[in-house]
């Protein structure tokens, strides 16, 4: 013989959700749930375990996305004894097909509420992609566009050392950084300048005024572009103080004996005694580390 019971948290016993929170709904949801698992329970005890019980649970999406049982079709085969023990049983044959269309409303609704879920975890998982999405493109073109501004500065940099120059610079040299697009941009770049000196102290301090000059050009001068400055404000410094010494000589219509002779280059030899730099202030300071026969090639960054 073969019975079925119905137990619901649905139609058997309404849910008064539409007063509560979603909060409280779900608590409610999971109250039904336990109370439909544990008379489960108690009808498989009442039966015994020679028994044969199958079980349908049908379920609720909550507010929390969790599948909730709202009720289930029991299905117990065993001697009529045996099935008199549980109440609320009625035999398979005497059915009815309302209730049938019941349950199967309910597996529907189930299935309806999880498929709604699923679709908006899936919409929800589609815009978080976006936004993602989103904030990578932002990102990368922020990155291109100080790519972009950082190359035409260093551009203009490196144009207005070579312009100055004249004579005294070299080709222009560029550092490169590989962009978020594959592109190559300038990111860095140099100048070399020469520190030429003069076959007298004039053209030495001419040469090196423009090698200021030079150095000093762009609006926003480098520290190696200070450097070089430096420099060469300390040689044509230096230039000034030989013809200096060498105007004094010929008013005193003396011969000083550490005078140069015209058209000799200004700087003396390696053995010659450095000028005290305590005595002369920086440029002596930046004078007398400097090679005196300077030839080589001084980059301004």
């Amino acid at each position: 013989m073969q019975v079925t019971s119905m137990l619901s948290a649905g139609y058997l016993q309404p849910m008064m959700q539409s007063s509560r929170t979603t909060q409280k709904a779900d608590q409610y949801r999971q109250a039904k749930e336990q109370e439909i698992l544990a008379e489960e329970q108690n009808i498989r005890a009442r039966l015994g375990s020679s028994a044969e019980v199958h079980t349908v649970y049908q379920y609720a999406i909550g507010e929390d996305g969790r599948r909730y049982i709202t009720g289930a079709s029991i299905t117990m085969k065993g001697t009529e004894e045996q099935l008199s023990r549980v109440n609320g049983g009625i035999t398979s044959e005497d059915i009815k097909t309302g209730q049938q269309e019941v349950s199967d409303a309910q597996d529907k609704d189930g299935r309806e509420s999880e498929q709604t879920q699923n679709i908006l975890e899936e919409e929800s998982g589609k815009q978080a992609a976006s936004r993602r999405e989103d904030k990578a493109d932002d990102e990368e073109e922020a990155q291109i566009h100080e790519l972009e501004q950082t190359e035409r500065e260093v551009i203009a940099h490196e144009a207005a050392h070579k312009a100055a120059a004249g004579e005294f610079g070299g080709a222009i040299s560029y550092t490169y950084t590989e962009g978020p697009d594959g592109k190559r941009y300038i990111t860095g770049g140099e100048v070399p300048i020469k520190m030429k000196q003069g076959a007298t102290p004039e053209e030495t301090i001419r040469n090196m005024q423009q090698v200021q000059a030079a150095a000093n050009a762009p609006a926003d001068p480098s520290g190696q572009d200070r450097s070089v400055a430096a420099r060469a404000a300390a040689l044509a410094a230096k230039a000034r103080a030989q013809l200096s010494r060498e105007d004094k000589e010929e008013e005193d219509g003396e011969q000083h004996p550490s005078k140069v002779a015209e058209g000799t280059p200004i700087f003396a030899g390696a053995d010659e005694e450095e000028t005290d730099p305590n005595k002369n202030g920086v440029a002596s300071v930046l004078a007398a580390v400097a090679e005196y026969q300077i030839q080589g090639l001084l980059p301004a960054a």
